[in-house]
């Protein structure tokens, strides 16, 4: 049962990253169905719940706070005084009444909903089947082999020139490569999140090398046995999913994943877990001598990109400056969950020239939609989930490294929603979801919780 939710979670990236109607609403279908099927299992005496809800109780508690103000936004059971304005000029025009609604567009603030609830089962599926630390080290490393074939098949059909995703013609982002995603932000995030679930990979073939040491002879050959012989599989994979991350052209989702990965290895340095110091320097010098070959041979455009990124974009900063304005016009009701691409148009004027579905900027999306309080609450209750990867790395013993990661990972989706909207792509949040439910699970005290 476990094998058969994980794998249909890391194929969410196959159809354009699972971020068209009919693949988000089959995954909250079944998502629901598999949510119902271990219900029932529980609750027939048949199995146990693995990780009780009060492990994680604050941030469920945070939740249900924009859950239940997005309810009330697509409902008609709100005060009056409540509904946007919308609503009652357009019911002075038509000849019927209608009926009116906190949200300007309820069937969307639905669908966000929906998307909302079935990021969260993914969560607290994998949260209760991770709690075995045999399980979660299956999901990092599915995680990071999906990963792998993705940057696989992304490269193909960039040095091929294929300029196509899955078997229909690319008509946007042809000069980069993204793999099965549509968007090449989205992909970076991707490749970013697969490439920290490689990590535990490499760590273990590099931890495992200093069994002897390195002072004698025989301790210097199992070293180098171990490293470049046996331990040759988790630096080509790290090696093709960066170079794929380097070639899809995101700033946004470069610079994220670069300060994942400083604050992984920051994490690792503080903690003091690894006892052979030697072993930390090695990590930091392969991933060194990976970033640096890796960029060397296939980052000139993003460097370039890199250079340009103060000068292009300014259409972006109108936009933060007039969600700013909205988000204080409507600070505690907000527009409607999901309802973005259509409550802009009321706002934005002739100074922004092109058309925006989405903000580039999650968090004053979010607010403007939402309300400040609620909105609030979101980043809040996956931020308490952060904090308690970060507080496991110190009370674990053992695996430990899996919430190390579950922190990194925060960090780089948190980093890259500042700028650009990966979060918001039901596959990325659905591989995020599985590997904070793996972090999490295995961030807890050994004893049963």
């Amino acid at each position: 049962m476990f094998k058969i939710f994980l794998y249909a979670i890391l194929l969410a990236p196959i159809p354009f990253g699972a971020n068209r109607a009919w693949a988000w609403s089959l995954y909250a279908i079944l998502l629901a169905l598999f949510g119902l099927t271990a219900c029932v299992t529980v609750l027939s005496g048949r199995a146990d719940m693995r990780v009780s809800l009060k492990a994680v109780r604050y941030s469920l508690y945070l939740i249900c706070i924009p859950i239940a103000w997005s309810l009330l936004q697509l409902s008609s059971f709100a005060p009056d005084s409540w509904m946007h304005p919308f609503w009652q000029l357009a019911g002075e025009q038509l000849p019927e009444p209608i009926e009116a609604h906190i949200s300007l567009a309820p069937q969307e603030t639905g669908t966000a909903l929906m998307k909302l609830g079935s990021y969260l089962l993914v969560f607290f599926i994998s949260l209760q089947f991770n709690r075995d630390s045999e399980q979660a080290a299956l999901t990092f490393k599915g995680i990071a082999y999906a990963g792998l074939i993705y940057a696989v098949y992304g490269l193909i059909i960039y040095f091929g020139h294929f300029n196509t995703i899955l078997w229909f013609e690319k008509w946007t982002y042809r000069e980069s490569l993204t793999s099965t995603f549509v968007n090449r932000n989205s992909y970076a995030t991707y490749a970013g999140l697969t490439l920290l679930a490689g990590f535990p990979l490499l760590f273990e073939k590099i931890q495992s090398s200093f069994q002897y040491g390195i002072k004698n002879h025989y301790g210097r050959q199992y070293f180098f046995e171990r490293v470049f012989v046996r331990g040759w599989f988790p630096l080509l994979l790290i090696i093709i999913i960066m170079t794929a991350l380097c070639l899809s052209l995101s700033r946004g989702g470069f610079l994220s994943t670069a300060l994942a990965v400083v604050a992984f290895l920051i994490v690792l340095l503080l903690s003091r877990k690894i006892k052979n110091n030697a072993a930390v320097i090695l990590l930091l010098v392969s991933i060194s001598v990976i970033s640096w070959g890796v960029s060397s041979q296939s980052g000139d455009q993003l460097l370039e990109r890199l250079d340009m990124i103060l000068s292009e974009n300014q259409d972006r900063w109108l936009v933060y400056d007039i969600l700013s304005k909205a988000n204080v016009e409507n600070r505690w009701l907000g527009v409607g969950y999901g309802s973005f691409e259509k409550s802009f148009r009321l706002y934005r004027d002739e100074t922004i020239s092109g058309y925006y579905d989405k903000a580039h900027n999650t968090y004053l999306e979010n607010m403007f939609e939402l309300g400040l309080f609620q909105a609030s609450a979101l980043f809040a209750a996956i931020s308490l989930t952060a904090l308690i990867c970060l507080r496991g790395v110190w009370i674990r013993r053992k695996h430990w490294i899996y919430p190390a990661i579950g922190f990194s990972a925060s960090l780089l989706v948190g980093a890259h929603a500042l700028v650009d909207f990966s979060l918001q792509i039901p596959a990325v949040a659905f591989t995020y979801a599985l590997l904070m439910g793996a972090a999490v699970g295995q961030a807890l005290p050994t004893r049963r919780v």
